[in-house]
């Protein structure tokens, strides 16, 4: 698959190289100054060679994906070379004559220089528009790969003073062929124009080179100071400009907060299943041997000791059953599972039960999630066991900032609650819910109903998590 779009790549690129080579020569044979056609190298002859060497490197390196990261450099180098030796020879011949009879011609002269500068400021910006072309043709081809060792672009400042200043030298030229009529104007005003053009095309090359010293600069920062996370976590990216080297410093802090947010998480799913696994295997196993130890004396005592004894096996198999569902919570919140999930695998648990759920679940913190589904476990628990209740339905909501849970039985009700009673006979889920409810600054109420057994209230306000 990637050979065969590395090919139509090449194939695209290719093509758009020969339309490059042909509005150049085009745009050369436009721009030449006619008085200097008899000494100037024509267009075709330089723009066929620099087209032939594209296509060469073309051919020669696009074979394989490695090669093509250093296809766009050599095609700029290249043509350069090629177009500069083929001006500089055909101009020198031109210069030779100039000076071959003792006297010099100021005009053919001036000539000269100008259609050579020219020449050289198109074939500039040619080689620099077959960089930057073939740069974005193929990097969907190479993204994702790496450059091979001593690969090496075209700096930011080397391709910002090229632009500017091959600019700078096709603006002067064309204006100086235009307005100057090189064998009438006097020796002082055609240097003063010459001295004029070369400053302003100096002057061009300087804000190039600072428009790209500033953007190489910024992205230096950038680069280095994201080498440096790798040993300092603490640091951040600078946001050295509002364009896009601060959009990628602040998509870089971005990646980077989300890298330590999920960091944080594994190592929070680590700890969790670490805790959840000593529970289940040394907690949980102990108090449930508490538990058998219990009853085995308790067959043994005398009935004084027998009642303490119940009382404590009692406690022991309840606290055995809030462990096995504390490590059953912890392993499904180390899975990230939904809140609605949660509840819905809570009521599957408890064959008379069902849930109705309603708002948006995910408002609701780990905290009141976690409190929650051990509220709900409890008093579905409850309505099994102790009321005798053949249907049991519960409802939770999310509104207006508020979490309300209802559970419902129709079993034989219950009726007033002492605490100190409940505890004495060993029953301590009521007491366990009412203090859950108080962690999250909730009200919990057990009501009669009307028509028959027994409904239990959570209310609690949501508040946001803590990061």
């Amino acid at each position: 698959m990637r050979e065969s779009a590395r090919a139509a790549a090449a194939r695209r690129l290719g093509v758009v190289l020969v339309a490059l080579a042909v509005i150049a020569g085009m745009i050369s044979a436009l721009g030449a100054d006619p008085r200097a056609a008899r000494f100037a190298p024509a267009p075709v002859a330089v723009w066929v060679p620099i087209a032939a060497a594209w296509l060469w490197l073309l051919f020669r390196k696009g074979r394989s994906i490695e090669a093509l990261w250093v296809l766009p450099s050599a095609l700029f180098r290249y043509s350069l070379v090629i177009g500069a030796a083929i001006v500089t020879i055909a101009h020198l011949s031109a210069l030779q004559q100039v000076f071959a009879g003792g006297s010099v011609d100021r005009g053919v002269l001036a000539l000269t220089l100008d259609a050579a500068l020219y020449e050289l400021a198109l074939i500039a910006l040619a080689s620099l528009a077959a960089f930057a072309v073939s740069r974005s043709l193929l990097r969907p081809i190479v993204m994702g790969t790496r450059p091979p060792i001593g690969a090496r672009d075209l700096t930011l400042r080397t391709r910002f003073v090229v632009a500017t200043t091959g600019a700078a030298f096709a603006t002067a030229g064309t204006l100086l062929s235009l307005i100057v009529d090189f064998q009438a104007t006097p020796d002082q005003l055609l240097m003063a124009f010459l001295v004029t053009a070369i400053a302003l095309i100096a002057f061009a090359a300087l804000i190039g080179w600072l428009v790209g010293d500033d953007a190489a600069s910024a992205i230096e920062v950038v680069t280095q100071r994201v080498r440096e996370l790798g040993s300092d976590r603490s640091l951040t990216v600078p946001v050295v400009a509002a364009d896009e080297v601060g959009d990628l410093a602040l998509a870089t802090n971005e990646l980077e907060a989300r890298i330590r947010r999920e960091e944080a998480e594994a190592a929070g799913r680590l700890e969790r299943e670490r805790v959840a696994r000593e529970l289940h295997d040394s907690v949980a196993k102990s108090v449930s041997v508490l538990a058998l130890e219990a009853a085995s004396l308790a067959a043994q005592a005398d009935p004084g000791t027998r009642a303490k004894l119940d009382r404590l096996e009692r406690l022991a198999r309840a606290l055995a059953e809030e462990l096995r569902a504390i490590v059953r919570d912890m392993r499904a919140a180390g899975e990230r599972e939904p809140f609605e999930a949660s509840l819905r695998r809570l009521a599957s648990q408890h064959p008379a039960a069902g849930i109705q759920l309603d708002g948006d679940l995910e408002r609701v913190n780990t905290l009141a999630r976690f409190e929650t589904l051990r509220i709900l476990d409890e008093a579905l628990s409850n309505a099994e066991r102790h009321a005798d209740a053949d249907r049991v339905t519960a409802r939770l909501a999310v509104n207006n900032g508020h979490m309300q849970l209802v559970v419902e039985d129709d079993g034989r009700g219950i009726g007033e609650l002492r605490l100190d009673e409940l505890v004495d006979r060993g029953h301590f889920g009521v007491v366990g819910m009412r203090e859950r409810a108080a962690i999250l600054d909730g009200d919990l109420r057990f009501e009669q109903r009307k028509e028959g057994g027994t409904r239990v209230v959570l209310e609690v306000p949501l508040q946001k998590e803590s990061v």
